[in-house]
């Protein structure tokens, strides 16, 4: 378990150096239009122009590395996720070394004040690194060397004690950003660590109220399954938020856990109920709700929503608050749907199993009464994974 949090908060080390690329990347391009007019007076115009270019090329690459990174599943594809950040920690370096070329080749009128300037410059620049690379210390320590060795490696070969000095102050100050990077990518690492282990213990929560549920119903373990995996489908195709599919594929389980309180006279019942007992157990999306409210945990707060309103309808015809249209949750439309085919789908000791055709015909002829139809679109498209989980997730009865 520690080897796979360790590995998930590697994975959010990587997405956070992606959260602040175009924070990084449009502060460095100030910085070098900055360094552009500074030095504008310079006779050799050509390094000006070839320090530039370069500064903007590598930029460049960043910015197409970071279109990349929209592309690539994460759900799937992590090993994709750590080629992207090595590739990145690469143009990262080639930006710290343009950084610390660019100084040694400038040439200068006065080597003391521009040693101090740029000294300055370099110590900000690394600075400011900081607050967008140090989740990765990779990234961070390659980009903080390549920049700063090269002009510490030219001060130090420089005549008088200010040379010297300025030398190992820049000696020091990479050693005491080293350190700061470690300890941040440390604490970063850690507190992911720690908010997935919660997380975790709220999915157990979940799998264990989702069991009891089912040891009180006739429905079976894979329809959760199934049902789960159908919110999920829809989900990651509506929002394209994969943080919030994969939040739904859990909290889905519980949409049905009000039943835990419902008698069993009525639960398990074989003939149709009467309108006593319907009013009763359609009470358990009220009971769901008051057994997973007022948690300050995100999936709870899900897990609440959707045993509370999946049995709304589109049109507010459901219950048990007659919500319609976007007024229902979103989760709660998503887990309407995905309950409600699986149901139709699977076999049970009282009905027989519907075609995929006929629940497909009838999921569409829903949309805009039962069903959201921007979400019946979504489902519709994707039906052949719809239809390949659930038979190779079948019942066994």
């Amino acid at each position: 378990m520690s080897e796979q949090l360790q590995k998930k908060a590697q994975i959010e080390a990587i997405k956070y150096i992606y959260s602040t690329a175009a924070f990084s990347i449009l502060g460095n391009a100030v910085i070098v239009l900055l360094f552009f007019y500074l030095f504008w007076d310079i006779d050799n115009k050509k390094i000006l122009y070839l320090g530039v270019g370069l500064h903007f090329l590598a930029l460049s690459i960043r910015v197409l590395l970071v279109l990349a990174y929209k592309k690539i599943d994460l759900t799937q594809n992590t090993n994709k996720l750590h080629q992207w950040i090595l590739y990145y920690t690469l143009a990262t370096t080639m930006s710290g070394f343009l950084w610390g070329m660019s100084f040694v080749l400038i040439p200068m009128e006065s080597k003391s004040t521009y040693t101090l300037f740029v000294a300055a410059t370099l110590a900000g620049v690394a600075g400011a690194g900081l607050s967008t690379l140090s989740s990765h210390l990779k990234t961070y320590l390659s980009f903080l060397l390549v920049m700063m060795l090269p002009f510490n490696i030219w001060v130090f070969l420089q005549e008088g004690k200010i040379y010297l000095i300025v030398s190992i102050l820049m000696l020091i100050l990479i050693y005491f950003y080293y350190n700061t990077a470690k300890q941040y990518q440390n604490n970063f690492l850690n507190t992911i660590i720690e908010k997935n282990k919660a997380i975790e213990t709220q999915k157990e929560i979940i799998a264990r109220l989702s069991t009891a549920s089912e040891l009180k119903d006739n429905e079976t373990g894979m329809h959760i399954k199934r049902m789960s995996y159908n919110s999920y489908i829809i989900a990651k195709y509506y929002t394209n938020d994969y943080n919030y599919a994969n939040q739904i594929h859990q909290a889905s389980a519980m949409h049905d856990v009000g039943k835990i309180g419902i008698p069993d006279s009525i639960l398990l019942k074989e003939g149709p109920l009467d309108n006593k007992e319907w009013e009763i157990m359609k009470s358990h999306t009220i009971i769901g709700k008051k057994l997973l409210q007022h948690s300050d945990s995100q999936l709870l707060k899900l897990s609440e929503n959707i045993a509370y309103t999946h049995h709304e309808k589109y049109d507010g015809t459901g219950y048990p608050q007659g919500l319609k249209g976007k007024e229902i949750p979103l989760e709660g439309r998503i887990v309407a749907m995905a309950d409600v085919f699986d149901a139709l789908v699977s076999k049970r000791p009282y009905k027989e199993a519907w075609s995929y055709k006929k629940t497909f015909a009838f999921i569409e002829q829903e949309s805009g009464k039962h069903f959201d139809p921007e979400l019946v679109k979504v489902f519709l498209a994707h039906k052949e994974k719809i239809i390949g989980f659930h038979q190779n997730n079948k019942d066994i009865l």
